[in-house]
């Protein structure tokens, strides 16, 4: 879980935080996107987390909140948050057939709790809220403006953000699968396959 997300309202991100960004339907592991860090301060990271000790880049793109102060790999981590406006994930139909899920919240922007060292991220994640579970069983750790800055000062926790109550999901094409398709038919809703 998070394998593909989505920031494409380049608008609402100009408008809220001065940013000019180029919009993106298909952001894949080692792409370079937009974080804020732990002083809100916008930056471009590229997704994909290396410990300092790592010989060959590890490129942890998730991590999972427990673990987070258990496992070496995540020492000397710093927060920050992912700027987004939705995420993929892939569900398995009655064939065994696997499938792209597009999850948002009217494609208005929100955050993923983050952490970081250098110009490396990875997204944290939490056990689905019980409204996703049927998608997958993790979920990005999602925050709204004021959780965002919780989660940056303290690495608070958010099981049940704000933000749920707008979440909404459709099936989407294949065609989301490759990264190197970065477009608005990547979010086209369509029948499940």
């Amino acid at each position: 879980m998070c394998g593909r997300f989505v920031l494409s309202n380049y608008t609402e991100v100009n408008e809220l935080h001065n940013v000019l960004i180029e919009p993106s339907y298909n952001i894949a592991p080692s792409h370079c996107t937009l974080i804020f860090n732990q002083e809100m301060i916008p930056e471009f990271s590229e997704w994909g987390y290396s410990p300092t000790w790592a010989k060959k880049p590890m490129n942890l793109i998730n991590a999972k909140h427990e673990s987070l102060d258990i496992k070496p790999s995540f020492r000397e981590y710093e927060t920050c948050v992912f700027v987004a406006d939705g995420w993929f994930e892939w569900k398995i139909n009655s064939t065994g057939e696997k499938y792209p899920i597009f999850i948002h919240a009217d494609q208005v922007i929100f955050y993923f709790a983050g952490i970081r060292n250098g110009s490396r991220a990875a997204i944290v994640t939490i056990d689905a809220h019980p409204s996703l579970a049927n998608i997958h069983h993790r979920q990005p750790m999602l925050l709204d403006q004021g959780e965002a800055s919780c989660w940056l000062k303290n690495k608070q926790k958010i099981s049940s953000s704000n933000l749920l109550g707008k979440v909404k999901s459709y099936p989407v094409s294949k065609y989301v699968n490759s990264p190197l398709n970065n477009d608005q038919r990547c979010i086209l809703k369509t029948e499940t396959e």
